[in-house]
């Protein structure tokens, strides 16, 4: 095994590991949501709440569970996804939390990059 085969493979599995953990967090936080008992909210009240929900978490969930099969397809949306997150919700820019979605994204491309090459 080359040392370039064996950089893509750890780029690989870092982002394999830091998505999984990405997706558990979003999938428990959606769930809890779903299934708890407090009915205080009253849904979405205007478009921008939808956006922001599809962008997030929506298409990071599609773009990292896509990515374990097509690292690139995965990857974009994830990393679009969280950059059309910012442009639709610029008061999000100063929480970095929001961002760390983008890492496996950024990783997967990158992955997928590599192996193209």
């Amino acid at each position: 095994m080359t040392k370039q085969s064996k950089f893509t493979t750890t780029i690989r599995w870092i982002a394999r590991i830091s998505g999984s953990l990405i997706l558990a967090f979003i999938l428990f936080f959606i769930l809890a949501y779903l299934f708890g008992e407090d009915e205080s909210g009253d849904g979405f009240r205007n478009t921008n709440e939808v956006l922001s929900f599809i962008f997030f978490p929506v298409s990071t969930l599609v773009g990292l569970g896509l990515a374990y099969k097509w690292e690139g397809l995965g990857g974009i949306i994830t990393i679009i996804g969280v950059i059309a997150l910012f442009i639709v919700r610029p008061d999000l820019l100063n929480s970095i939390l929001m961002a760390i979605p983008v890492i496996p994204g950024v990783l997967y491309t990158t992955y997928w990059i590599m192996k193209k090459k």
